[in-house]
This record gives structure tokens, C-alpha cells and sequence, in this order.
């Protein structure tokens, strides 16, 4: 078994980022390609990251002769990224609440709340940078991206009250990373 440290990424650089823009904004097509100027960067995320979860279930078919599985079939497969922003800015408001109105004035930002929460769809990019190279990176470039407030904002002493957000990913998406493997020589 060969084994590769430089293969192995740890994420938490300066850089990385989710963008967000309307539902439908054009997504750039490259791993470094510019970003249409209608994205806008959630800001700071927490220390714990974003977390992928996929959420497919595995349905095990089974016969009746000793109970015994004849086959496995994943249903409802999908891909959920969950993350905590620290900004209080008018885009994490409006994803996290039902805002019906917001007008600025003096200095001050007041919106009318709606006391249901609900999804906001988006198109999203995903940037993750290795933390001892940001030449190295993962960019995932979501055309559907349903967001969701997911958990409890708490204010407390101890921590920034930030937005915990879960958002599915719908329908395809493209995966982007720089490719560290050597290629393979072929005699």
C-alpha cells in the first residue's frame, strides 16, 4: 500500500467561502473561473466548518427463503451541506427569517417578520482551500441550492450568535479539485 500526506486536506483556510446569488445566476465553469458579480459571500462561517452529509437511505430487499437480503437499493438519495454564519448581515436575515418587508433608514434596518420560517432557494459556490496551500481546492458549483434555517440561534456570552443553515443540494452539481495525483505512466 503506498500512502500520500499530500493527498490529505485540512480545510480552514482564509479563503474558503459559500457564495450565494439568485436562483438561476450563471456559475462560473472552471476550478479558478470569476464569479458573476450577483454572488455574494456569506462572510465569516464557524470554526466547525460545513459538513457534508449524504442522506440517501439504503432499502435491503430481502427474500423470503431464510430472511436472507437479495438486494440493497438506495432511495431518496441526496447531499446536504450544513454550515453556522457568524455575519449579521441583510443576507443571513433573509435566509434565516421570513422577511415580508425591510427598509433602512438613520442607520437602522427594520423588518417585517413573517413567524414562519421558509426555504430559499439559491445557486451556490462552494470554495474550499487547503489550509498550508491554497493552491490546492475543492469548488462545488451548485445550480439549485435549498437552504433552510436549521437549529437554534442562541445569545450567550460565551459564543458569536450565529445562523445555522442546512441547505440540499437539488438535482446535478459539479465538483471541482485540484488534482494531486501523479499521473499514471502506461508502458
Amino acid at each position: 500500500m503506498t500512502v500520500n500526506a499530500d493527498l490529505a486536506r485540512i480545510y480552514g483556510s482564509d479563503f474558503d467561502a459559500i457564495h450565494l446569488a439568485p436562483y438561476g445566476t450563471t456559475l462560473p465553469t472552471t476550478l479558478d473561473g470569476a464569479l458573476d458579480p450577483a454572488f455574494e459571500d456569506v462572510g465569516w462561517l464557524h470554526s466547525d466548518g460545513l459538513t457534508e452529509t449524504l442522506t440517501g437511505s439504503v432499502n435491503r430487499i430481502r427474500g423470503h427463503q431464510g430472511n436472507g437480503v437479495v438486494r440493497t437499493r438506495m432511495t431518496e438519495p441526496g447531499t446536504q451541506i450544513g454550515f453556522l454564519a457568524l455575519e449579521s448581515k441583510a443576507q443571513t436575515n433573509s435566509l434565516r427569517y421570513h422577511e415580508k418587508t425591510v427598509e433602512i433608514a438613520s442607520g437602522v434596518r427594520k423588518a417585517t417578520r413573517g413567524p414562519g420560517q421558509r426555504i430559499q432557494v439559491r445557486t451556490a459556490v462552494i470554495e474550499l482551500f487547503d489550509a498550508d496551500d491554497d493552491d490546492v481546492k475543492e469548488r462545488f458549483l451548485i445550480p439549485r441550492f435549498e437552504i433552510s434555517p436549521n437549529g437554534d440561534r442562541t445569545f450567550a456570552a460565551e459564543d458569536i450568535a450565529g445562523y445555522p443553515f442546512l441547505g440540499e443540494i437539488v438535482g446535478d452539481y459539479i465538483h471541482l479539485a485540484t488534482d494531486l495525483e501523479p499521473a499514471e505512466v502506461t508502458p
